[in-house]
């Protein structure tokens, strides 16, 4: 057990400003601002909703979650008190839950990670512009990995690919487990970009997210093997997917 398991939030924010972090610095963990943290440590609050990442900050040096907003029993985000002088007394905020990586977006295009058993791991980075020309690239790079995995099918084993996406303010998210045959006829009859294809997908995650706006600057395509089941077959013997 860590010194930092069974903590509450009020004692973490203590131990993580006694290792030389503000409170500016621990909001900017939180995503939140830092009069909620002087909060927690006057005792205003509990901060309970924040303990999660404070002990993942103050266990391994690093955030890699953000707590998400607090919400009414009607499931609507609860608005926040707007700084003084704004045009507004409150203002409803983005849920800010799910996973984050701290990863400068955009860079290299493509990088591949080879697996036993036939796995692979393709990696894409994609410039954030969404008329840029690497996003047109990464659109024939996803096509070109879905199609090679595709092609590698066996009679008795099947290629499936697990697709995870990363957005432009560094919310990352998985979209879903297809068959390798199956992801590629729908990619072929999207009619459009492929990286558009993938943000319907997954659009509906995260209502606060807007994918027509926040675009998507990585995708991750994991392939592997499994064995055909035998709904498979009879799937493929009726030609569906």
């Amino acid at each position: 057990m860590s010194a930092a398991e069974g903590k509450s939030a009020r004692e973490l924010i203590q131990e993580l400003r006694g290792r030389g972090l503000s409170t500016a610095d621990i909001a900017g963990e939180l995503r939140r601002d830092p009069r909620m943290v002087r909060k927690v440590l006057n005792g205003e609050t509990s901060g309970a909703a924040y303990r999660g990442t404070l002990q993942e900050l103050a266990t391994t040096g690093r955030a890699t979650s953000v707590p998400p907003r607090r919400r009414a029993k009607d499931g609507h985000i609860v608005p926040v008190r707007t700084k003084r002088g704004a045009e507004t007394k409150s203002v409803v905020p983005a849920d800010t839950g799910g996973r984050y990586t701290r990863e400068k977006q955009g860079g290299p295009l493509r990088s591949t990670t080879y697996m036993g058993g036939g796995g692979r791991q393709v990696e894409l980075k994609v410039p954030k512009g969404k008329t840029a020309k690497g996003r047109q690239a990464a659109d024939a790079e996803i096509l070109t990995a879905v199609r090679a995995a595709a092609k590698g099918q066996s009679r008795d084993q099947q290629k499936r690919i697990r697709a995870t996406l990363t957005y432009a303010d560094g919310r990352v998210m998985e979209v879903k487990d297809y068959n390798a045959s199956t992801l590629l006829n729908r990619l072929n009859g999207a009619g459009g970009s492929v990286l558009d294809w993938l943000a319907d997908q997954s659009k509906d995650r995260y209502p606060n997210l807007d994918t027509s706006k926040t675009t998507i600057t990585g995708v991750s395509l994991t392939v592997y093997e499994t064995p055909k089941t035998d709904q498979y077959q009879r799937n493929q013997a009726r030609r569906r997917s």
